[in-house]
């Protein structure tokens, strides 16, 4: 049979062929192409966007549905979660401009930047931060990747500076805004040192410059937090956010910024599009904050923290290892092999996933939700496969 699909996705990490039957929480019932169905634990969370499980039984956005959309009216629900958001990061002074998936999320913090103090962006090597022209430009992981990867962005390319962690910088004169993630998610789960990062953010506050915290894969607890940046103290001044805001129900995305901007950026400009208004999107992130609220999340963090704690211990063990991280309920580690354990462990029916520049780094990050016994068997697997890939 000829596929209908095209071949330019991710599909080729887990192998083609394979069709998703069913999920429920961190498991997933896939069918190959042979017919045959089997269950598989679920240690990426969807790349990130299912942080509290795979159709979880209380966060149900469509059970009593009664409207779609409608261009430019929103539901009662986006202004209820944008108030629920700004409240819970601190920040009564900003307001929520919404948009679908975080690209377009990363792509409207620029524009606003630009309106509020033109000049280049500044961001971090390592970074991954979308695959709009404007946000494709200020990636550098995993960029060679991208179809959108062409003259294009080639042209943006002189538009943006590149910063390595750690390093100082003093040419703020001509920099619109900073942009980065505290924790890199495409390069590996690698956190950014929190000292530096604070120390260069309030260099780029006193120059002026707008700061822009991108925790579209890092927040909604990925790393214990729902604000990372929020959680080390830093004060940004445009918050992105996106994934598990809506665990994976709906690509939803929310620009967390300044309502001071406003007067910057010009209010009467708007180009909208047709799913910003989408009802099931804003039911979704209502959803989830209503059982953000009602969670014992210190305590999910803490077991799933602690299973992995043991688990990088005994990581530690094996020569081919190296550069293991711990942030919060997520755990990656460098590996010469990685691709070839991730391919052991699909075999096994444990899905971790590969990252890092030269995808040598392997990314563990299970829904917050998963059953203890079924974490325990799945690092098992992780282990006996990253001792056997030498």
């Amino acid at each position: 049979m000829t596929t209908r699909i095209s071949p330019l996705d991710e599909s080729s990490v887990l192998g083609r062929g394979l069709t998703l039957q069913s999920a429920d929480n961190a498991t997933l019932l896939l069918r190959d192409a042979e017919g045959d169905t089997a269950s598989y634990t679920d240690l990426m969370s969807a790349y990130g966007a299912v942080n509290f499980g795979h159709l979880n039984p209380l966060i149900t956005p469509c059970l009593d549905l009664t409207a779609d959309m409608a261009a430019g009216v929103y539901p009662p629900e986006a202004a209820e979660f944008a108030e629920w958001l700004t409240d819970r990061l601190g920040l009564p002074g900003h307001q929520v401009l919404f948009q679908i998936g975080g690209s377009f999320a990363v792509s409207s913090a620029l524009a606003i930047a630009q309106r509020v103090r033109p000049g280049k962006v500044l961001t971090l090597e390592g970074a991954f931060h979308g695959l709009g022209l404007d946000a494709l430009a200020a990636t550098s992981t995993h960029r060679e990747l991208a179809l959108q990867n062409t003259a294009f962005t080639a042209a943006v390319d002189p538009l943006v500076t590149r910063l390595r962690p750690g390093a100082e910088f003093g040419a703020w004169e001509d920099v619109s805004c900073f942009v980065f993630e505290p924790v890199q998610g495409a390069n590996g789960y690698l956190p950014i040192d929190p000292e530096w990062l604070t120390a260069t953010v309030a260099a780029a506050r006193r120059a002026g410059v707008v700061v822009v915290a991108d925790e579209i894969q890092a927040g909604y607890y990925r790393h214990g937090h729902l604000s990372p940046t929020r959680a080390l103290g830093i004060d940004a001044d445009i918050h992105l956010f996106s994934k598990s805001m809506t665990n994976g129900i709906y690509p939803l995305s929310a620009v967390v910024y300044p309502k001071a901007f406003d007067a910057s950026a010009g209010t009467a400009l708007a180009l909208a599009h047709t799913f910003q208004t989408g009802v099931l999107g804003f039911r979704a992130a209502a959803a989830v904050a209503e059982w953000i609220d009602r969670s014992p999340l210190d305590d999910l963090v803490g077991e799933v923290s602690e299973a992995l704690e043991l688990c990088a211990k005994r990581l530690g063990d094996i020569p081919a290892v190296h550069d293991v991280q711990i942030t919060g309920p997520t755990l990656s580690f460098g590996h010469a092999r990685a691709k070839e354990v991730v391919r052991g462990c699909v075999r096994r029916r444990v899905l971790p996933f590969t990252g890092g520049a030269a995808g040598d780094r392997i990314r563990v990050a299970p829904p917050l939700t998963i059953p203890r016994e079924q974490l325990a068997e799945a690092l098992d697997v992780l282990v006996h496969e990253a001792q056997q890939a030498v």
